[in-house]
């Protein structure tokens, strides 16, 4: 049983406050991590574990199976920043990294945002350079999900009533169909009966997190301001944007975490004592900071960055910050190279689900693995 309190620091087994070790951490991380007793001062809600440490248990959800205490995975995408501007504006994503699964090697696979989102699912990205909607027919691991009998959702703040009819047509102030994946592919938007039964507002989030029906995985996208991709208000800065998306993931995240108002139900806090939240940033924007990966010398990303980064990079869309908050990933970290692509591995490798086949798909490859260290369990099989 986990208790999952409103206290800043994590507590062990006994109520003594863990002693925290350094890690390798790049980029400036370990600089700000000395300032854990500040920026706790500030931050909101956070995982605390009492209880049974280390509690491993089979679950189940539908057909699938699977070996650890994680049940929901839920991926929130905030816009256009690099780590070092979040590490340097984001209080309570500083705080969040500083506490639990910190992925401090993550870089973007290209420019613009549609491709990142789309290799988060499919493990391609199909279309560097451009944002413009197009129909692909690439399996996901949404097909994946519900082939192996997991739910599965995506969310979004301000989302137009016609978006499944037209999704390339849904622009607004508010609102682009290139920061919703799922649109992109035909396995979800040829039925618009499915596609509305899969791609929800905001609202329904709430709802299912409140009475604990969380689906297995979840896609979270915040509008066009909450994601900070645009200056809202008096923002206006690179820093101001990223105050305005570490202050609305706070009021976000905080609630959930502390079962506080409407997230107080005892189905929410079993629901939360089983979820993992992966919270990153799109892109590096001004950046095409990447890595080469050896076997990794064509294919349509490669080509981009090949034109628009350092020679011989697989991937270049600048250094990006990302956390799994989860009991699980208290004080973890992973630090490989990783790209967007690792992320739909990482799902996989949680849910035992088959890779996607696709040709040229990133899941497989050693250049972007499952981020198997964040979490404190294993999961290499049943």
């Amino acid at each position: 049983m986990w208790n999952l309190g409103r206290t800043l620091e994590p507590l062990k087994l006994g109520g003594k406050r863990p002693v925290r070790k350094a890690v390798a951490r790049g980029d400036g991380l370990s600089a700000w991590l000395a300032l854990g007793a500040v920026v706790s001062l500030v931050a909101g809600g956070l995982l605390v574990p009492g209880g049974v440490a280390g509690y491993v248990g089979s679950i189940s959800s539908g057909t699938a199976r699977a070996a650890h205490p994680i049940q929901h995975v839920v991926v929130v995408v905030l816009e256009n920043e690099q780590l070092k501007q979040v590490i340097g504006h984001g209080p309570y994503e500083r705080y969040l990294a500083g506490t639990y699964g910190n992925v401090s090697g993550l870089i973007a696979s290209c420019h613009p945002s549609a491709p990142n989102y789309l290799a988060m699912i499919s493990a391609e990205t199909n279309q560097c350079g451009t944002d413009a909607y197009n129909s692909y027919n690439n399996t996901t691991i949404l097909d994946r999900l519900s082939g192996a009998g997991f739910s599965w959702a995506s969310y979004a703040e301000n989302l137009p009533s016609g978006t499944c009819a037209s999704p390339g047509g849904t622009t607004t102030a508010m609102f682009v169909p290139h920061h919703v994946p799922a649109l992109f592919f035909s396995n979800v938007t040829a039925n618009r009966t499915f596609c509305r039964q899969h791609v929800l507002g905001s609202g329904a989030f709430n709802k299912t997190v409140a009475n604990g029906t969380l689906p297995t995985f979840s896609f979270f996208t915040p509008n066009m301001c909450d994601n900070g991709h645009n200056g809202c208000g008096t923002n206006h800065t690179s820093a101001q944007q990223v105050a305005q998306a570490d202050a609305w993931l706070n009021g976000f995240l905080s609630p959930i975490l502390n079962h506080s108002g409407k997230f107080s139900s005892k189905g929410e806090q079993t629901l939360v004592n089983h979820t993992a939240f992966l919270i990153l940033w799109d892109e590096g924007t001004g950046s095409n900071a990447g890595y080469t990966i050896t076997g990794i010398t064509s294919g349509e990303n490669y080509a981009w960055c090949q034109a628009n980064g350092a020679k011989g990079d697989a991937v270049c869309g600048g250094h990006i910050f990302a956390v799994v908050v989860s009991p699980y990933s208290l004080g973890r970290s992973f630090t490989s190279r990783d790209s967007d692509s690792g992320i739909a591995a990482t799902v996989e490798w949680l849910f035992h689900l088959a890779p996607l086949g696709n040709p040229g798909s990133f899941d497989t490859s050693r250049g972007f693995p499952a981020m198997k260290s964040i979490f404190s369990f294993r999961s290499d099989g049943y």
